[in-house]
């Protein structure tokens, strides 16, 4: 296209002149416009012969955002891959192939909105191993959690101890066939322990312990026996009291009613330090008085 000009001082022969010989040398006859073209002005023409270059000699990429780029002929796309973060191969024919590694370094944050799934059978993310429903440290037998964890039910590696609240309240309970179960250290409890028995329903043993002022200790012989309580009738036999223990402070000075002393339950050696102690009839009478060592 020719450089064309008008001074001030041309007349208006000389401004026709050259303008008819810009629209008839420059721009061309608008009668010599292709029939494949359907604009009728310069701007819209070019618009349309560019489209149709580009459907036959060239393409259009876009992106999420619809922002669009034509490749044209002679035009080149530079695919660039980043070391461990994604692959590029440009092949014939016309083929651009994207892969990943099979080790990927994403440098930020990785957000999934949905599932994750993985092939294969094990999984390592940082030293914690996935295999299956088996999740393990690869460089420890131990794997740290720094927040609360919460699961249905805990169990010991061969389920021997579980730990759940499946009838809904907190249990520890023993698989063994014994029930048997082991605490290697000491515990402590609050103020009571309670004993649901053989059967469960609404009767418990329930035992307290007075708040201690000091440390305190009770302690259970190494015998089989019943522990007897201020509520115990009727268990106590001659048997469990070792001669010679009751003493004169142990008896009161009193009357003692007939048939109130078994046969077996108090022996003569068991009252011998006695000051005096009177056997009565049903009416009161006194029937015998023991003084001092015996009858």
């Amino acid at each position: 296209m020719a450089f064309k000009t008008i001074s001030q001082t041309d007349t208006l022969e000389t401004f026709r002149t050259t303008f008819n010989a810009l629209s008839q040398d420059d721009f061309g006859d608008i009668a010599n416009l292709s029939g494949a073209i359907s604009a009728t002005n310069l701007v819209d023409a070019m618009n349309e012969t560019i489209s149709i270059a580009t459907s036959t000699a060239g393409w259009t990429i876009a992106d999420e955002s619809s922002t669009t780029q034509i490749i044209g002929g002679g035009d080149t796309l530079t695919v660039l891959g980043t070391a461990n973060q994604i692959q590029t191969v440009v092949s014939a024919t016309d083929t651009l192939t994207l892969s990943f590694p099979n080790d990927v370094t994403i440098s930020n944050d990785l957000t999934i909105t949905n599932n994750l799934t993985a092939s294969g059978s094990t999984h390592t993310l940082g030293t914690i191993e996935v295999s299956g429903n088996t999740l393990r440290s690869t460089d420890s037998t131990r794997i740290n959690v720094n927040d609360t964890f919460r699961v249905n039910a805990l169990e010991t590696e061969t389920g021997a101890m579980i730990i759940d609240e499946l009838s809904g309240y907190p249990r520890i309970r023993s698989t063994r066939a014994d029930d048997f179960f082991i605490f290697d250290a000491i515990p402590t409890f609050n103020s009571s322990i309670v004993f649901e028995g053989a059967t469960a329903d609404a009767f418990e043993t329930t035992i307290t312990a007075t708040d201690p002022t000091a440390d305190r200790t009770i302690t259970i012989p190494d015998e089989t026996g019943t522990i007897l309580t201020t509520g115990s009738s009727s268990v106590v036999t001659s048997a469990m009291i070792v001669n010679g223990t009751i003493s004169t402070d142990d008896i009161a000075d009193d009357q003692i009613s007939e048939a109130k002393i078994a046969d077996d339950a108090v022996g003569q050696d068991q009252l011998k330090s006695v000051v005096n102690l009177q056997i009565l009839n049903s009416s009161g009478g006194i029937l015998k008085s023991l003084y001092g060592a015996g009858a």
